[in-house]
């Protein structure tokens, strides 16, 4: 499952997570569970894209330990806010919802932005069709 959905997400160019959250669901593992899963899988995902740079001699370290300290205060401000809604409602449905709310935002700015890509290299005479492997 987890292999299928790798290859799809590089097919697609987007997360692993869109796939493996709506699956883990459908078999009935918990949202918390779940939640957990994806978090745990884009942290692993990152750090070796993060060390891949490292290796390759990344020029802008510094902007990227900015960006890593804003994602981590905001990991934890949201993890306190969802946290808070699902104590004070007793439901973790609150996470499924978001979960199928960020999906459908990707999925509707992924096609808008590569329909804009589309129409922008069309317009400009580039070439569309399919590269040599070679």
């Amino acid at each position: 499952m987890a292999l299928m959905a790798g290859c799809l997400a590089g097919v697609f160019g987007i997360g692993g997570g869109m796939f493996i959250s709506p699956l883990l669901l459908q078999v009935g593992v918990t949202p918390e569970v779940t939640s957990a899963t994806c978090a745990f899988m884009v942290f692993f995902s990152s750090t070796m894209s993060a060390f891949q740079y490292l290796l390759l001699g990344m020029e802008h370290i510094d902007t990227a330990l900015t960006f890593s300290a804003i994602c981590f205060a905001a990991s934890v401000v949201g993890l306190v806010v969802v946290q808070r809604f699902i104590k004070e409602l007793g439901r973790a449905s609150l996470i499924v919802f978001s979960l199928g709310i960020v999906m459908a935002l990707s999925t509707i700015l992924m096609t808008c932005f590569g329909a804009l890509n589309v129409w922008e290299d069309y317009s400009s005479g580039k070439y569309m069709g399919f590269k040599l492997p070679c």
